[in-house]
């Protein structure tokens, strides 16, 4: 049998309205983001080497995507240059949404 003194019950009460608010608050600001990746051959130029590569929107390494909880990312992707690719995600950060 598990006793919980009457102050703890309701600090876990509070607690769980709070956090339920927060939910809500998150899932209720949910937005939709749309992107447009065009993948193009580049020239690239490091340490006087120049080296035609791969950008996404001109950009090397891509563009940084941000999203919060409960958002829907919608991202096209154009490929312009002569080579097949695979785009892959990460760096993703969760924290407290394991």
């Amino acid at each position: 049998m598990m006793v919980i003194k009457t102050s703890n019950a309701y600090s876990l009460i509070i607690f769980a309205v709070l956090y339920g608010c927060y939910l809500i608050d998150h899932v209720a600001n949910a937005e939709v983001h749309h992107h447009n990746f065009v993948i193009k051959s580049s020239s690239y130029t490091r340490l006087c080497s120049t080296k035609n590569i791969l950008t996404v929107n001109g950009e090397f390494p891509g563009p940084t995507l941000k999203a919060h909880t409960g958002d829907t990312l919608i991202v096209n992707v154009y490929n312009q240059a002569n080579h097949n690719i695979t785009i892959h995600w990460h760096g993703a950060r969760q924290g407290r949404n394991p």
